[in-house]
């Protein structure tokens, strides 16, 4: 992998799924009822649903970013080291962390926490409000955000997981045909890159699965401004969602396991970082 690409989907994994745990917590009523004097749903919208979101698409995009070294790994090998840098890496996933971000700022331009005075409760509490321009705002991050940025990673994925496949069986019709005719010069021609591309293209398959029904959710809230968690289709939104980051937080979850079982070198990085040993 591209030094540091790992790692950093590793963080914006963990980030997603430490944020879904915050927003399960809080919406469970037996917490919010007995510990805020007021319901949070709304804040927590804002404070835990939005953050999900927008760490789980900066995970779509790296792990593009992913696919698309390896694939010039195999396509590539002699230039790839040239092609791809640490310091381009770098600049890359830092680039996509900043540009994700910043297409987060319509949605809380439209969408605001204030102090409000409720008089059923005769106190200052925290609310969300709402602008006049909220829905053409949270419609620009969704069409930016939910579909834009996601079909991108889902087309990118799979035009360079097209390619390695290609690629790959390429290479190695080309060194069995060019190697010696012994059994054991034959044997194991390829064995490394095909246990690469077996990998990113069962990480590939993963991500379009699970985050499919969410960017499909985007799209659809942005044809129909009713679709939100304060609209008429509150309970159907809720419960819709609920199911979507479900499908989000497994794709968070399965990458680590996928890498420790398929990539050696992941391995051997992870016994000797979090287990202080190295692998034998």
């Amino acid at each position: 992998m591209p030094p540091g690409a790992t790692e950093w989907l590793a963080v914006s994994d963990l980030c997603s799924l430490l944020t879904m745990i915050w927003l399960s917590i809080c919406v469970n009523p037996l917490f919010y009822q007995s510990v805020l004097p007021f319901d949070p749903r709304d804040i927590l919208y804002l404070t835990g649903a939005t953050p999900h979101i927008l760490f789980a698409k900066i995970a779509s995009l790296i792990t593009a970013f992913i696919t698309f070294e390896r694939c010039l790994c195999i396509a590539l090998p002699l230039r790839v080291k040239t092609i791809i840098t640490p310091a381009r890496t770098k600049v890359i996933v830092i680039s996509i962390y900043i540009g994700m971000s910043v297409l987060m700022i319509p949605f809380y331009l439209g969408n605001r926490l204030e102090w409000v005075f409720d008089l059923t409760l005769n106190a200052t509490v925290l609310k969300t409000t709402y602008t006049a321009e909220r829905e053409m705002l949270e419609a620009i991050m969704f069409l930016t955000q939910g579909v834009f940025a996601t079909a991108f990673s889902f087309i990118f994925v799979i035009c360079c997981t097209i390619v390695l496949v290609v690629k790959l069986n390429s290479k190695t019709k080309w060194r069995q045909a060019t190697a010696c005719k012994s059994d054991r010069a034959v044997e194991g021609v390829g064995v490394k890159d095909q246990k690469v591309v077996k990998m990113v293209t069962f990480i590939a398959i993963i991500f379009i699965v699970c985050a499919l029904p969410p960017t499909l959710l985007f799209f659809y809230m942005v044809i129909d401004p009713s679709f939100r968690i304060a609209g008429i289709y509150r309970n159907l939104y809720l419960v819709i969602w609920s199911s979507s980051y479900l499908t989000e937080t497994v794709n968070s979850s399965v990458n680590i396991f996928v890498y420790l079982k398929m990539s050696s070198k992941y391995r051997a990085v992870f016994m000797k970082t979090f287990l202080n040993k190295e692998e034998k």
